[in-house]
């Protein structure tokens, strides 16, 4: 098995908002689903979370989002690894409806041991079996370099609860879970809640036993930048822009 990994599926009516659009959280469980498929094939996914004790935790990301799918719309999600080296994993995503491409993102990835919680490197023998596709096709080739800086001082606060489901096998809150609460914040604050771009860097696990996470918004030239708070402590960072977007 070599270069893109790829599935179909359709759209779930318990993925789409009130304008029968997928939710945020949706375009991210397609994503987090192809990279979880592909690494499983090569003992890199959930079997290397049972087996070896280990797992890749997502650290940062870029995404385009073209065009939001509707219900019941038919989709095949694409993705490839673009590389690993030492404890870093970088991997590329598209979403297509038929031809028209939806959604592109870039992610880094870090792999882990999930008892010490320290990063370690890819076994040489899987990273060495496990298939690289184009290296020239990145969405976001300075994704190494992304910095993204957390909302000022007094910025706009928006507290959202978490639930028992937002919490997975790893431990720590979903990555998913982290946009579903970006999503509520931006629409209960008064911006899109369909935001084209979204840059995001992972800081800090979040436990079971944080209930609520505070989203922080501060709008600029062009892009709100935002930050997830938990327990007092800064999780995640990043920004959204709307651009030109299609919402179907």
């Amino acid at each position: 098995m070599s270069g893109p990994f790829e599935f179909s599926t359709v759209v779930a009516y318990w993925d789409v908002d009130r304008e029968q659009r997928m939710t945020l959280g949706g375009v991210f469980k397609l994503l987090q689903e192809a990279a979880i498929k592909h690494a499983d094939q090569f003992g890199l996914g959930t079997k290397a979370m049972a087996t070896r004790g280990e797992s890749w935790v997502l650290n940062r990301l870029a995404t385009a989002i073209h065009r939001y799918p509707r219900y019941e719309e038919k989709l095949k999600v694409v993705t490839w690894s673009a590389g690993i080296t030492g404890f870093r994993g970088y991997r590329e995503l598209r979403v297509y409806s038929g031809r028209e491409l939806l959604v592109t993102a870039s992610t880094l990835w870090l792999y882990v041991n999930l008892s010490t919680k320290s990063l370690t490197r890819v076994p040489a023998e899987l990273a060495a079996q496990f298939p690289a596709g184009s290296t020239t096709d990145i969405f976001r080739p300075d994704l190494d370099k992304l910095r993204l800086k957390p909302p000022a001082a007094g910025s706009t606060t928006v507290p959202v609860s978490l639930r028992y489901s937002d919490f997975d096998g790893n431990g720590h809150l979903n990555n998913t879970a982290y946009f579903d609460c970006l999503q509520t914040a931006l629409a209960r604050a008064g911006h899109t809640a369909c935001p084209a771009h979204i840059e995001m860097q992972f800081l800090k696990e979040v436990l079971p036993s944080v209930d609520q996470i505070e989203v922080a918004l501060e709008p600029g030239a062009g892009a709100v930048a935002f930050g997830l708070s938990g327990a007092g402590e800064l999780r995640a960072q990043g920004a959204v822009s709307p651009g030109q977007i299609k919402v179907g």
